[in-house]
């Protein structure tokens, strides 16, 4: 069983050893080996430093710089939220600690406090100000996302304004500071839909690197209140049944996990278009 393991994030300049993995992300893409994996060093030999942050199989896994990249023509670059649906899933949590990270240490190269550049930490996942003494860590955001059903069993779907037009997920919203995540789920509910939400159940969570959530999972059930979009965030929003689905997440998010699991009670799946 293939596993990965974080590490203290650290700076390598020595030759990649042929099994290290390898993980470029140009843009909001990923670079896959022709065989559809994160490629390994001994079919992808690279210039330049590298920023080991775990391992994969046992094997060092880093994050490679975007400059100078010769890509072999049998591989293949992806979207990163499409790599979510094909890479298995340790595959998938090193290409999202990868993503974080970089996000990270490019918005937080200087002391927010007294304005010198950062040092990497050796032991631990972290940069230290050389001069206060500040140290400084990957900030993570957690966001709960509620698959809400009522009397009937229908599922509660919204359309962001974001959204491409005709697609809807579940609500979801940020944990605000001092909030449990059981509170903000009834007060993103409350306020983008307008609706009492009750029996909260945790269903799971995923890291989603865009560009630092923690998306955390739960179901519920309607509780009382009218349905009305807040007209802001959520333009749309109703309950439905598995004939009536609208386009929604495709596969590899936690929304569309919920979904399914959602679907399954009523034997069915849902056919992406």
């Amino acid at each position: 069983m293939s596993i990965f393991f974080p590490a203290a994030a650290a700076v390598r300049t020595v030759p990649a050893a042929p099994d290290e993995v390898l993980i470029a992300l140009p843009g909001d893409r990923v670079i896959l080996s022709g065989t559809g994996h994160l490629p390994r060093a001994a079919e992808w030999p690279v210039d330049g430093d590298r920023l080991e942050f775990g391992r994969l199989d046992g094997a060092a896994c880093s994050l490679v710089g975007e400059e100078n990249l010769r890509v072999p023509e049998t591989f293949r670059e992806i979207e990163v939220r499409f790599a979510f649906t094909v890479l298995p899933e340790p595959e998938q949590i090193a290409v999202c600690r990868a993503r974080t990270l970089a996000n990270w240490r490019r918005n937080r190269r200087f002391c927010g406090a007294c304005g010198l550049e950062l040092v990497d930490l050796a032991d631990e996942c972290a940069r230290k100000c050389p001069g206060c003494g500040t140290v400084f860590y990957p900030q993570i955001s957690p966001a709960v996302i509620v698959a809400v059903t009522d009397a009937a069993g229908r599922l509660l779907l919204a359309h962001n304004g974001k959204f491409r037009e005709g697609l809807y997920s579940l609500v979801a919203g940020f944990v605000e500071p001092g909030e449990s995540m059981e509170s903000a789920v009834h007060r993103e509910i409350r306020e983008e839909v307008g609706v009492e939400v009750k029996n909260l159940r945790y269903m799971g969570s995923q890291s989603w690197p865009f560009p630092n959530s923690l998306m955390i999972g739960f179901t519920a059930e309607y509780a009382g209140g009218v349905l009305r979009p807040d007209g802001v965030e959520i333009t749309d929003a109703g309950f439905f049944t598995p004939r009536e689905m609208p386009a929604v997440p495709p596969p590899g998010s936690i929304s569309r996990t919920l979904i399914d699991n959602w679907l399954q009670t009523y034997g069915r799946t849902h056919t992406d278009e």
